[in-house]
């Protein structure tokens, strides 16, 4: 900014890039701002979009994940410990498409085995939520119990359920109270130990 001491003195407007103004009846001049924005730039725009995306996601299910991420947290919540996880590993696309790959997700992550498949189907009375179980997991882990999460894309509500069924049982059927209709709900399990201490990553079950 320069203060004007000419025949521009008496004048107000534009000349290229220069203003003219008046500040208490004194003529000034300032270069004109070559454009106007607020500074986001491509990155900053994705990074923004993978955070959307991320809490998006995971806020359904903050109350369990404060117990299923707990042993995660390390000196920070257990639910920025699961958005970090999951903006590292769960997100695909390129902005301005990046989305969520459930099968990538993880509502759950801790030391215990996890299946070796999982599969989930609808029941009249409910669903129906089967797992193979590994030899050591089989072995060593059979009284972990099951631990069930869920996700309706019709309503956007979430449930889950710490249950009484055993690693070793390898069904469970789940009265939800989530809708059953032509879609069913994203289904996620995980098992934790006898003594609560500790979790399984969780999978998804479809």
């Amino acid at each position: 900014m320069a203060t004007i001491q000419n025949l521009f003195d008496s004048g107000k407007g534009k000349l290229g890039n220069l203003v003219f103004y008046k500040v208490g009846g004194q003529g000034r001049v300032r270069t004109q701002a070559e454009h106007f924005h607020d500074r986001k730039s491509p990155a900053q725009l994705a990074q923004r979009q993978r955070l959307q995306v991320t809490t998006s996601f995971l806020k359904p299910f903050r109350d369990i994940i404060r117990i299923t991420f707990a042993a995660e947290a390390n000196g920070r919540s257990a639910v920025h410990a699961a958005r970090a996880y999951n903006m590292r590993n769960a997100l695909t696309g390129e902005y301005p498409d990046i989305s969520v790959e459930k099968s990538r997700a993880l509502l759950s992550r801790g030391p215990l085995p996890v299946p070796v498949n999982a599969a989930v189907s609808a029941q009249p009375e409910g669903l129906l939520i089967e797992w193979d179980n590994s030899a050591d997991a089989a072995s060593h882990h059979p009284y972990d119990t099951l631990v069930v999460m869920a996700l309706s894309a019709e309503t956007g509500r979430s449930d889950y359920l710490f249950t009484e069924a055993r690693r070793s049982d390898g069904r469970y059927l789940w009265k939800t109270a989530l809708p059953i209709g032509n879609a069913l709900p994203d289904v996620w399990i995980t098992f934790r130990n006898r003594q609560e201490t500790e979790m399984s990553n969780s999978m998804y079950a479809g």
